[in-house]
């Protein structure tokens, strides 16, 4: 009895989707669809019409913006690159970790 009411309600869902999916379709009047058809095709291609050459912001925004770049090696470097794998605060409690060292050549 179970599957028997299923089933029938498997099928009234299948019909209910088919049905809306194709629904937009009876109800154009015969102009509709014609018109909806020639706006499916596109004859030929259109130009692009975007500048892109317009920049987002204002002017003044832009020219302050790059105002504010600098060329490289024109500030000094303050970022400490020979430090090793080791945490801010693993050197900060021992110093001992990030100094460097250098092996003796062997003889």
């Amino acid at each position: 009895m179970k599957t028997n009411l299923l089933l029938i309600a498997a099928v009234i869902a299948v019909a209910t989707l088919t049905s809306v999916a194709n629904a937009d379709d009876a109800y154009l009047s015969p102009k509709a669809t014609q018109l909806k058809e020639s706006l499916r095709t596109v004859a030929g291609t259109t130009p692009g019409l975007l500048d892109s050459s317009v920049k987002p912001g204002s002017p003044k925004g832009i020219a302050f913006a790059e105002s504010l770049r600098k060329v490289p090696g024109t500030t000094e470097d303050l970022l400490v690159r020979y430090t090793g794998a080791f945490s801010p605060r693993a050197l900060a409690n021992n110093p001992s970790l990030g100094q460097q060292f250098q092996v003796a050549p062997l003889k």
